[in-house]
């Protein structure tokens, strides 16, 4: 379901993205072209005034944003999320934030106020605030980053792989290929 905000700002959904008819998405959002947003996603941008120029949620081309994910920005924040970026089951992102391209980002992961560069891969289950992750980072299974500990943590990151770079370009031919399937089949 796509709805106004406060202010009136209609969601744009790229004419070649899938946008599961149970997800809500509200306000100052792009979807750009090849997406897949799953069932029960909600995808939300506060903007309560004509003023504020910054709240908006952008999610960039051939990104998969699986089911349950929750994505929110309050007004005067922004939240962007690159191409071919993939955000697994449960995810919640809060603005702002951003989140490169060719990331994974593993089911119920928390992220808040981060920016993470691109081709990071963090698994499942991490809870990630306040910090500026580098491209091409690995964060293990149950992380915590945050203010408090984040020069220790960023430390301990390693590169990220050959076959996990290979695992998040699977990953994003599957979603373009679901939000292909699943568009084209509803239609008929």
């Amino acid at each position: 379901m796509l709805r106004e905000n406060v202010v009136g700002d209609t969601p744009i959904i790229d004419t070649t993205a899938y946008v599961d008819p149970s997800a809500i998405i509200i306000g100052r959002v792009t979807v750009g072209p090849n997406c897949y947003i799953g069932p029960s996603v909600v995808i939300r941008a506060d903007r309560f005034s004509a003023d504020d120029e910054k709240a908006r949620i952008d999610i960039g081309a051939a990104c998969g944003i699986q089911d349950l994910s929750v994505l929110h920005v309050h007004a005067e924040q922004t939240l962007k999320i690159g191409d071919e970026t993939i955000l697994n089951h449960g995810a919640v992102i809060h603005g702002p934030a951003a989140i490169g391209n060719r990331c994974f980002i593993g089911s119920k992961t928390v992220l808040a106020c981060v920016d993470i560069g691109d081709s990071c891969f963090v698994r499942c289950n991490s809870v990630i605030e306040e910090v500026i992750i580098p491209s091409e980072k690995f964060i293990e299974l149950n992380t915590i980053i945050n203010i408090e500990n984040r020069t220790e943590m960023l430390e301990t990151l390693r590169d990220i792989t050959d076959a996990e770079k290979a695992y998040i370009a699977r990953c994003v031919d599957e979603n373009r290929e679901y939000s292909m399937r699943y568009k084209y089949s509803l239609e008929q």
